[in-house]
């Protein structure tokens, strides 16, 4: 692997010699599919400040597939974080060659005289993995500490460091999904400006920003008492998300700042975004981020008030102690409702340490918060404080880790993720990493949680012993007994038609996992849970199936039931899944998903195609994506079907 320069382009040049260039594995064509990272390809890490915390991850398989990611926390990778860089491959008689672009900008203009790199070959069918640096099988090559330290990277470019990103928006509501009564559509200019100072600060600015080609979410039907969590899937929000991270909360029970909150009213429905602006950066060994929004009011549902814009806003700090340690502060302010009277501040600290004992890797954090919310029916404010810690060993060998939270009864983070308050709560596991000759893992572990309403009306606790095996293929299979007591305080309906009483309850059940290498051209995934649930039983049964026939088509059918038997009634949930991926290069992505459930009975339709460099014109990217929601079955009252499609031309425009 080569790395040269000129005065606006990182090139990495990479040479992969292969004695059988016919048994190369590479099925992948289309941007950020997790399943290209077990195909042959190449990793590169860089950390653009020299610090081991923050960083980029770019991959290219033997297509020129590219796959991107932002590293933050020493070893921490968000994958739904894209920039804008380009890639060829070829395969030849000797192997395969590849080039990677990616523009200087995209690491800022910083002052810092060293950066850090690594990189890593994986080449799937002999299971083999070469890595520059820290090439061990209990560290990823994003674990930043292990880096090593080459010159920094200068931009030889007179500009001022600007990126101009207009967009041209169509848009198309049927009059079930406008929330108004009536169809509506729509055309506006967007424009979201980029600027990389030569002190290191990043700014974005954002203008009329709409979020309606985001992916659409997997159907998930929610049996339990408590709200699911999503990952976010807007590009907005995405770019340095790292920045904002907090307490190694990462889809955790609490998280402070949650941005999908940001933007979704109360039905989940997108909105706008009038205008929004975010900093980042470090000063003075002070890294920041900055984040202030106002997200457009409007119709909610017929008959119901329209819900008022809202202004939020989110600072972040942290101060590196050493390279192993950090402290920081984060507050946040604003209701994404549109009340007034919200804030939270909290502080953490993280330890980080990559050469503990030899090489392993030993982890902690420790967090507290503080929330305050208006409450108009009082006539007061309300404040609530919570607080937790986490401990993680996670190498070959012994393995353990713990984690605890306590959340006050008042504690309500508006700006951020919370699962339930008044409850202490603690999870984690023990076990042992065994690695073979062959480069195969077994792992036998007891995983733990336990958690308790701080009144003490209720309490569960879960116990399961579990042990998996995954090969160097990455085959994977696991068994696990789950042991599991519940006290309820008041009861709930699982499904509809059943009730849980108040009460307490304990049962067993058993689960298996497999799942093959989605290097393979056929690859399955398959989750069997039996025996009991609370005083009935509960049978599921989930299966997906993926065929990928050759590198620009891939097919994926999922089904799944949950079978509930409680002596108040039974009822089997089903889901179904169709997804369809055609991407003819690297630069054309089509996708249809089809979901159904028949709990809601609502049969959704999601369609979106990408088209980067369109018409042979670099910079330029059309977006199209609709959204068909239709609903089946036997309704005394047939709900209306609701239909959303957008239309967006955007330019990327530098100097």
């Amino acid at each position: 692997m080569r790395l040269w320069q000129d005065a606006r382009t990182l090139f990495v040049d990479i040479q992969a010699d292969d004695a059988e260039p016919g048994a190369i594995v590479a099925r992948q064509m289309r941007r950020d599919v997790e399943g290209m990272l077990a195909e042959d390809q190449v990793t590169l890490v860089i950390d653009a400040e020299g610090a081991g915390r923050n960083g980029y991850l770019f991959a290219v398989n033997a297509h020129g597939a590219q796959f991107d990611a932002l590293i933050y926390d020493g070893g921490l990778m968000r994958h739904d974080w894209d920039a804008q860089w380009t890639s060829e491959a070829r395969i030849g008689a000797d192997g395969w060659r590849a080039r990677l672009a990616i523009p200087l900008s995209v690491f800022g203009r910083g002052d810092s005289a060293t950066w850090r790199i690594n990189a890593e070959r994986w080449m799937p069918r002999g299971s083999e993995r070469v890595r520059l640096a820290g090439a061990r099988p209990d560290k990823t090559v994003y674990s930043l500490g292990d880096a090593i330290a080459i010159p920094a990277l200068r931009s030889g470019r007179d500009g001022g460091g600007l990126r101009i990103k207009p967009s041209l928006r169509v848009s198309h509501e049927s009059s079930a999904a406008s929330g108004s009564g009536k169809p509506e559509q729509r055309i506006e200019p967007g424009l979201e400006l980029f600027h990389e100072s030569h002190g290191g600060l990043r700014t974005t600015a954002a203008l009329n920003i709409d979020f309606g080609e985001a992916e659409a979410d997997e159907r998930t039907v929610n049996l339990t008492r408590f709200e699911l969590f999503r990952p976010e899937k807007r590009e907005f929000f995405l770019r340095d998300a790292g920045r904002f991270s907090f307490g190694g909360l990462v889809e955790a029970a609490v998280i402070p700042y949650y941005s999908r909150r940001i933007g979704l009213d109360a039905g989940g429905r997108a909105r706008a975004l009038d205008a929004g602006l975010k900093l980042t950066g470090s000063a003075a060994g002070l890294e920041f981020g900055a984040f202030a929004a106002r997200v457009a009011g409007g119709a909610t549902e017929p008959g119901l008030p329209d819900q008022p814009s809202a202004d939020v806003a989110v600072l972040r700090l942290a101060k590196p102690l050493d390279a192993r340690q950090r402290v920081g502060l984060l507050a946040t302010r604003g209701n994404p409702q549109g009340t007034a009277g919200s804030r939270l501040w909290g502080v953490d600290y993280q330890f980080r340490d990559t050469t503990w004992s030899g090489g392993r890797t030993l982890e902690a954090h420790g967090w507290a918060m503080q929330s305050t919310n208006a409450d108009a029916a009082a006539g007061a404010d309300v404040t609530g404080r919570a607080w937790g810690g986490s401990l993680a060993y996670l190498n070959t060998g012994p393995m353990a880790s713990a984690e605890f939270q306590r959340i006050g009864a008042g504690f309500d983070p508006a700006l951020g993720y919370l699962a339930e308050a008044n409850v202490l709560r603690g999870q984690g596991t023990a076990g042992w990493w065994h690695r073979t000759r062959d480069g195969a893992s077994v792992i036998p572990a007891v995983d733990w949680s336990y958690r308790r309403t701080l009144d003490g009306a209720e309490r569960t606790r879960v116990l399961n012993p579990e042990v998996a095996y995954t090969n160097a293929a990455g085959d994977t299979v696991m068994a696990e007994v789950f042991f599991e007591a519940d006290r309820l305080a008041s009861g709930y309906a699982p499904v509809p038609g059943t009730w849980l009483a108040p009460g307490s309850y304990r049962w067993q059940y058993l689960y298996g996992l497999l799942e093959t290498s989605p290097s393979r051209p056929l690859w399955v995934s398959a989750e069997l849970r039996a025996g009991g649930y609370y005083d009935g039983r509960r049978n599921d049964q989930f299966v997906t199936l993926g065929w990928k026939p050759d590198s620009r088509w891939e097919a994926r059918v999922g089904m799944g039931r949950n079978a509930i038997t409680l002596p108040t009634g039974r009822f089997t949930v089903k889901l179904a899944t169709l997804r369809l991926d055609h991407a003819p290069d690297t630069r054309l992505a089509q996708s249809v998903l089809l979901q159904w459930d028949n709990v809601s009975q609502a049969l959704g339709v999601s369609a979106r195609l990408r088209w980067t460099d369109w018409l042979g014109a670099p910079g330029r990217e059309l977006v199209f994506a609709l959204d068909r929601l239709g609903y089946t079955g036997d309704r005394r009252e047939p709900l209306p079907r609701q239909t959303r499609a957008t239309l967006k031309l955007v330019w990327n425009l530098e100097r």
